[in-house]
């Protein structure tokens, strides 16, 4: 049986998104920005994130709710949470966007093509805004997702697991290769690293038969974050060379790897990745 009909979601690659994530809140709300901050980001980064395609601006408000120990009544107030910047494709729907709000900043890119060219446009975003939220607060945490996606473009009967994915693979149950209808799997786990800087890296790995937009598909969400020892600063623009674009770097070495362990040589092939 061959693979002939089942298609990576972008053509030459399966990439249906790729997310990136900085943070700087702890748990409990410590770090938060504040408005006066947040209202800064939005006037001086909104036009910058403009200038670099990102012509959508949307600010987000927040809402609190303070109520005192015995008291019947609350008071509620609307804050600025931060904002949204995005651009749409030809067809309307939105290509890639960038969200920063009190705890983080999440960039989400649906038109990825090449791994230079998306961490060139990461930084430029990075480098509008965390100098910015480098006055008051450090990252604390980095992730990198991407969503593999190949479309089965025949009867679901005639996808054979055994197939799709390496036999002796260490990222699935042997249960998935007997199954003849949708399922998922998820594997997380912790290791902790020492370089470019001292982190601890949670990697989940999660496959998947599901439906994409009413068709059977083959899903592979796999994410890696990194909790730093230290708590970087960002003042300056990033460069190639900084911590945090080399943990990035790493990340997508790491990616790379996990789907050479994942898929058969001939899903790798539709993909470019069989030298892996």
């Amino acid at each position: 049986m061959s693979l002939e009909h089942l298609l990576p979601f972008a053509g030459d690659h399966a990439i249906q998104s790729a997310v990136v994530v900085v943070e700087w809140a702890a748990p409990g709300g410590s770090g938060h920005l504040t408005a006066d901050v947040l209202q800064e980001l939005q006037d001086v980064a909104a036009p910058k994130l403009a200038h670099l395609g990102l012509t959508a601006n949307e600010k987000l408000n927040v809402f609190e709710v303070q109520m005192g120990p015995g008291q019947a009544t609350s008071h509620s107030s609307q804050l600025a949470g931060g904002f949204k910047a995005s651009r749409s494709s030809s067809t309307g729907e939105e290509a890639r966007s960038v969200m920063l709000t009190r705890e983080n900043c999440i960039i989400q890119i649906n038109d990825y093509m090449r791994w230079a060219q998306a961490k060139d446009h990461i930084r430029e975003y990075w480098n509008v805004l965390l100098p910015i939220v480098g006055k008051t607060a450090p990252i604390l945490h980095l992730t990198l997702q991407f969503n593999d996606v190949f479309l089965w473009r025949a009867p679901p009967d005639e996808l054979i697991m055994t197939e799709v994915f390496k036999h002796d693979t260490t990222w699935l149950p042997q249960h998935a290769f007997s199954l003849q209808n949708l399922w998922h799997s998820h594997h997380g786990y912790f290791c902790d690293q020492a370089s470019p800087c001292k982190f601890r890296q949670l990697d989940n790995v999660n496959v998947s038969r599901t439906m994409v937009n009413n068709i059977e598909s083959v899903q592979a969400l796999v994410a890696h974050r990194a909790s730093f020892t230290d708590a970087i600063w960002v003042k300056q623009p990033l460069s190639d060379e900084d911590v945090i674009s080399q943990v990035l770097d790493k990340f997508h070495g790491d990616n790379k790897k996990i789907l050479a362990g994942l898929f058969s040589d001939e899903v790798l092939r539709k993909i470019n990745l069989l030298s892996i």
